[in-house]
């Protein structure tokens, strides 16, 4: 059976990793069996000129969401396919890619008649990425996030993974939804300070669009969290504990940015004095580039303390519990008998890095992250070599804490 891995950028990808192959007929929706409006195309292993590249205008009248494909199925596409991919042998490996300067959607029916979809994986570009990717036809739709939008786009294939491909960055965007919800807060709130953990990091460097000493860090396109305020505050702080190195971008209620990178030791923190009732999209950035670490984002009526105490929840639903913790010193387990794999991003579907043996030392600078029945943590390995590992399985540890 062969394995389909969508990529979301934390910020997309945030960061989140998703597994989606869900047997659903569209009905009177997207159309398989539709000719291809953009052509189809046969590939072999090893295919030349690469990656492939078919042009394209995204968009359609049909609202993929509400087909109930699955959770990443989403924007708006034609009921005809895009184009027709007729793999003529099995590849190993296979990347799907749109590559547009617009946000676009990625739809696939695969030869088993099963859907698998993204939306955001290098900037606004979705890929997915099979592995082991039978003989067959693959029916490929890219949609305009929007409706009633068309755009010039890319259908890009490789056998290399979705990092070697075309990216936008289109930077932090405070019209797009929060990753992690959003918070009403009055002046006395309870409980105080109100906290929310969640994953920070992303694709686009922050000094890049925004100018400011202490505007630096990679952060996502979307805010990974908003507040509301009401106008009875006379003094509060946004702030953020991680034991990474993080940084803090808010706009505010008058659309003015505001960053912080060091300010609580390496935690950052703004203080707003009598702010203006409204809107305010934050984000949580990595100081490293291709780091993604769990943060307590917290905000209080109060300067932050050093004494202040948050703990980050690193647990993950049906896995072994951990004493892994970012900043900590690790080692590779004897038990696990075997050199564990450690990869550009948080999923086997990127490039491997690095071997690690049993009893390689190492360092945790990121993470951790729940996907695709892995915990995952980013790891210092030294000589200026990192990656993505996985902790363990449901019954298993291949990492352990270096006390």
């Amino acid at each position: 059976m062969f394995t389909v891995r969508i990529i979301r950028s934390v910020s997309a990808f945030s960061v989140v990793l998703l597994l989606a192959a869900l047997t659903v007929s569209a009905g009177d929706g997207l159309n398989p069996a539709g000719e291809p409006r953009y052509g189809s195309h046969l590939l072999a292993p090893g295919f030349s000129p690469a990656p492939a590249r078919y042009d394209a205008l995204s968009g359609g009248d049909i609202d993929v969401r509400s087909l109930n494909l699955g959770d990443n199925c989403l924007g708006y596409a034609a009921s005809d396919p895009d184009f027709r991919i007729e793999l003529t042998s099995e590849f190993s490996r296979i990347t799907f890619l749109s590559a547009s300067e617009a946000d676009t959607t990625l739809i696939v029916n695969l030869p088993n008649g099963s859907w698998a979809c993204n939306d955001d994986t290098n900037g606004l570009n979705p890929a997915l990425v099979f592995h082991n990717a039978p003989v067959g036809g693959y029916r490929v739709w890219i949609g305009s996030y929007a409706a009633e939008t068309y755009d010039e786009s890319a259908l890009t294939i490789s056998e290399a993974g979705p990092e070697t491909l075309p990216t936008t960055a289109t930077g932090p965007d405070p019209g797009r939804d929060p990753l992690y919800g959003e918070r009403a807060l009055a002046s006395g709130f309870q409980p105080a300070p109100f906290s929310t953990q969640l994953i920070g990091g992303g694709r686009n460097p922050v000094a890049d669009f925004i100018a400011g000493e202490q505007c630096r860090g990679y952060v996502s396109e979307a805010p990974d969290f908003s507040v509301s305020l009401n106008d009875s505050f006379s003094e509060i702080w946004f702030a953020v504990h991680s034991p990474a190195d993080m940084t803090l971008l808010v706009n505010d209620a008058d659309g003015s940015w505001l960053c912080s990178d060091d300010y609580l030791g390496a935690n950052p923190g703004i203080r707003f004095s009598f702010p203006l009732a409204g809107h305010y999209d934050v984000w949580i950035g990595s100081a490293d580039k291709d780091n993604y670490a769990a943060v307590i984002f917290y905000v209080s009526e109060r300067e932050p303390e050093a004494s202040i105490e948050f703990a980050i929840d690193a647990s993950c639903d049906g896995l072994l519990e951990t004493a892994l913790q970012v900043g900590a010193p690790a080692m590779v387990a004897a038990s696990a008998r075997s050199r564990i794999s450690a990869y550009t991003s948080p999923d086997t579907a990127t490039t491997r890095v690095f071997l690690a043996p049993p009893g390689r030392a190492l360092r945790l600078v990121g993470g951790p992250i729940c996907t695709d029945a892995h915990r995952w943590w980013r790891a210092d390995f030294g000589g200026g070599v990192y990656g993505w590992l996985a902790d363990g399985d449901a019954s298993s540890r291949w990492l352990e804490a270096k006390f």
